[in-house]
């Protein structure tokens, strides 16, 4: 039968042995640590760049050159002015309403009612009714012309009588846009007593003052006549239009 023996080994010494190794171990980490901490201090960290601002600058303008010296004085020389620029022409602007010429002496005096063109319903049309003539009898006789240039109304002239007249319309436009006011055209009448010029005066616009100019073309008239005799004349025909229900 075999023996078996067991030998205990020394505690004594295997801590003594690891005690002796202790301070390499120490040694070697600290080592380590401090070239990790070494590594730290001696990396450099990127700087940002700032942003950049960039001016720009006109440059200055080059100095003017030098006057030239003035002539002396007393060798009735002088100094030759720069002309003027020119300026532009000014445009001119044609109004659309042209004004009345003012009578020259006396109030205007009518011959007859003013007229009224008068507006219907929503669906209706109005029809224009009397009209007036304005005239200026401040003025001097005309003298007698044996031409048909026109004349104006004066003293000694008998003035047109009106025996056609056609009403004018009031225009659709108008009407429904409520426009109301009115329209004087200055009407030139011929010996034979028809309307052959008429120029606006006043026109509240919207067609009223071209359906009153087309209604005088057809209009007929009585000539004016100076010591019996027919002459042309110049004449003011005002119709006024408005809304039926208003004042």
């Amino acid at each position: 039968m075999f023996d078996t023996t067991l030998i205990a080994s020394n505690p004594g010494r295997e801590v003594r042995r690891k005690l002796a190794t202790l301070p390499a171990a120490l040694a070697v980490h600290g080592l380590a640590l401090g070239a990790v901490m070494a590594g730290q201090l001696w990396a450099v960290q990127p700087v940002e760049q700032p942003d950049v601002v960039v001016a720009f600058v006109d440059a200055a303008p080059p100095s003017p050159p030098p006057a030239p010296p003035k002539p002396p004085e007393g060798d009735g020389t002088r100094a030759a002015t720069k002309p003027a620029d020119p300026k532009p022409p000014t445009e001119l602007v044609q109004p659309r309403v042209i004004p009345a010429e003012p009578a020259k002496a006396g109030p205007p005096e009518s011959t007859g009612e003013p007229g009224d063109v008068v507006g219907g319903g929503d669906d209706r049309k109005g029809v224009g009714v009397p009209y007036s003539v304005g005239t200026d009898l401040g003025r001097t006789p005309p003298s007698l012309v044996l031409d048909d240039t026109p004349v104006r109304p004066g003293a000694g002239i008998v003035l047109p009588v009106n025996v056609y007249r056609t009403d004018p319309v009031y225009p659709e436009l108008a009407r429904r846009a409520r426009i109301q006011g009115t329209v004087v055209v200055e009407a030139t009448i011929d010996r034979q007593g028809n309307v052959v010029d008429t120029r606006l005066l006043r026109d509240p616009g919207l067609g009223c003052g071209a359906a009153v100019v087309a209604a005088l073309r057809t209009w007929k008239y009585r000539p004016a006549t100076f010591n019996d005799r027919p002459v042309s004349i110049i004449m003011t025909v005002t119709v006024t239009f408005r809304l039926a229900g208003t004042e």
